[in-house]
């Protein structure tokens, strides 16, 4: 069939392409990468004759044969390689045209996960300055005493601050500061503190309502696990108690 198309390539470059077309249709539906490979590698072929539309038609026609596409991305992707395979025929201009697409594409999920950090930032920015006016005044520290004991106002700035020392290791976490295993080390550090251990002792009931899927859920849980293999451990090296759960995130 593509020697019928194909009528002023060389046998080799046409062997060429039938390998390829097979490689590519009997292993999985075509992507994207492949139809650019495939244009890339045989560019030379696609250019060789005055009738893009049968030449594309053939190569997809050849696809689809050996591969038997069926679902709704394997045949996006055969259009994708019959446009590709067109616009192949168009030289540089058609090349263009692709990359500044992709590079829109690219830039575009790059302003969004940056908006994403930036809502993060904001939210516990916010946070940070409440829990640090709440430290500094009483009456609004009151606001934030949710604990089952009574306790004294300096007890509760430091468990406040406690808070947000927990706080900034949910969100260095959160952001990719910290890795899974790096914040279980920063966990064993702050629960060598006796306040840290207070104020986790004191928000066990808060955390108690967290969606069990959620992140916060998971690292309290991660947290619960390590504070107790710290109390039945009976070895001087406290740094080494405890491994890291599997992340499942």
């Amino acid at each position: 069939m593509l020697a019928g198309v194909f009528d002023d390539a060389t046998p080799e470059s046409l062997r060429a392409a039938a390998e390829d077309i097979a490689q590519v249709g009997l292993r999985r539906a075509p992507t994207i990468e492949d139809i650019d490979a495939f244009v890339s590698r045989h560019a030379v072929l696609l250019r060789s004759s005055a009738r893009p539309a049968r030449r594309s038609s053939a190569l997809t026609e050849g696809l689809r044969k050996a591969k038997g596409l069926a679902s709704a991305g394997a045949a996006a992707a055969v259009e994708r390689m019959q446009a590709a395979g067109s616009l192949a025929g168009q030289g540089g201009e058609a090349k263009r045209r692709i990359t500044t697409l992709r590079n829109a594409r690219k830039r575009a999920k790059t302003l969004s996960r940056f908006r994403s950090e930036d809502a993060q930032t904001a939210a516990y920015r916010m946070q940070y300055e409440l829990l640090a006016k709440a430290m500094d005044d009483p009456e609004l520290a009151a606001v934030l005493d949710t604990y089952d004991a009574d306790v004294s106002p300096g007890r509760q700035r430091q468990l406040l601050f406690s808070n947000a020392l927990y706080v900034h290791a949910l969100y260095a976490y959160r952001t990719g500061v910290l890795d899974w295993g790096e914040l279980h080390g920063h966990a064993r550090v702050l629960l060598q503190n006796r306040i840290f251990r207070e104020y986790w002792e004191a928000t066990r009931y808060h955390r108690a309502s967290l969606p069990e899927r959620s992140v916060e859920s998971r690292i309290g849980r991660m947290i619960d696990s390590l504070a107790r293999d710290l109390d039945e451990s009976d070895a001087d090296e406290w740094w080494v108690v405890g491994e890291a759960p599997e992340d499942r995130s």
